[in-house]
């Protein structure tokens, strides 16, 4: 039941994402369909790995682990798609991160490993290898692929993109992204160690899983596939402060000299981009008429020389307003 709710989930998202981004855009090009294969494979993994489901679908094959097999075909593909896809951004901006040469190789092993795959399930229908061997090689092979892709390609990548990034939404999304490739990493890792032992004892784990790769997975691949307006909610009270800040500093202005205040309204408080045109609209304010004080007064004298104060220090305008947030009144 579990393991459903968070297959539905999952689709849910793929869904909405796939739906919403070919609204807005209303084209495909090559990076639409990496986008959607990478996605739509991860549903496919999901869907095939609840329980309830692989017994149905291998009763349609004689009883051969074929569900197994095309979930890792899956699992190869999404790994590979998503391999290609940080090549071309790698290739579209070379100050981001420099393409290794490894990263075509890895990318172009996925057909060879592919045809593996298909091939150990042919010897085990032809009753050269049982279904527990079968399984579990085909399971190291992918977990190996996939730990050579997230530690060589996937997290390097994705971390260069998290320091880099600066709107807000965007840094979850990486970090969300970057804890996902990081716990395949690390799970992958454990099945390359701990999966030869088994296949050669044909002996079930009988201990828990180190790592629950699904519950990481299904809570990552929801908060990539949020819209950026949902994550940016999670700043409304900072940002809320920052405008009552800056509205304090305009009212104290206001004080000092003839300015025209546009106040923020309370239906307006509860939309993130109208808080963010509130800040830019009372920061210029406050910019604007500051040199109009009168230099005798003391309050005033001392206001503008905490604005001025501010410049050499601020290289941009995010900076400029934690600055002028931050004057004593």
């Amino acid at each position: 039941m579990d393991e459903a709710i968070l297959c539905s989930l999952v689709w849910g998202f793929v869904l909405y994402g796939l739906w919403r981004g070919y609204h807005r855009a209303r084209y495909v090009d090559r990076y639409v369909l990496i986008t959607w294969t990478i996605f739509i494979s991860l549903g496919v993994v999901f869907t095939l790995r609840i329980k309830a489901v692989q017994p149905f679908v291998d009763a349609c094959f004689y009883d051969y682990p074929v569900t197994f097999l095309v979930s890792l075909l899956a699992v190869l593909a999404a790994t590979a798609s998503y391999s290609l896809s940080l090549m071309w951004l790698v290739q579209r901006s070379p100050g981001l991160y420099r393409l290794r040469w490894f990263h075509l190789r890895l990318i172009q092993a996925a057909p060879g490993i592919a045809g593996l795959l298909v091939g150990m399930m042919a010897a085990h229908i032809a009753g050269w290898m049982s279904s527990f061997r079968a399984e579990h090689m085909m399971k190291w092979v992918v977990e190996g692929y996939g730990l050579l892709q997230s530690a060589l390609v996937f997290v390097p990548v994705n971390a260069a993109m998290f320091r880099q990034e600066r709107v807000f939404p965007m840094r979850v999304k990486h970090l969300a992204t970057l804890l996902l490739c990081a716990t395949f990493a690390f799970s992958a890792a454990c099945s390359v160690v701990f999966l030869p032992s088994m296949i050669v004892t044909q002996k079930p784990y009988a201990g828990r899983y180190v790592v629950p790769r699904a519950p990481i997975a299904v809570i990552c691949l929801v908060i990539i596939l949020m819209p950026h307006r949902w994550l940016s909610l999670l700043l409304l009270p900072r940002r809320l402060r920052c405008y009552g800040r800056l509205a304090a500093v305009e009212h104290r202005l206001e004080k000092l000299v003839d300015i025209r205040r546009e106040r923020l309204s309370l239906q307006q408080a509860f939309n993130p981009e109208q808080i963010e045109m509130a800040i830019y609209v009372t920061a210029i304010n406050i910019l604007d008429h500051y040199r109009r004080v009168d230099l005798g007064d003391p309050r005033g004298c001392e206001l503008v020389a905490q604005i001025e104060a501010l410049w050499p220090e601020c290289a941009d305008y995010d900076q400029l307003v934690e600055g002028l947030c931050r004057i004593r009144l």
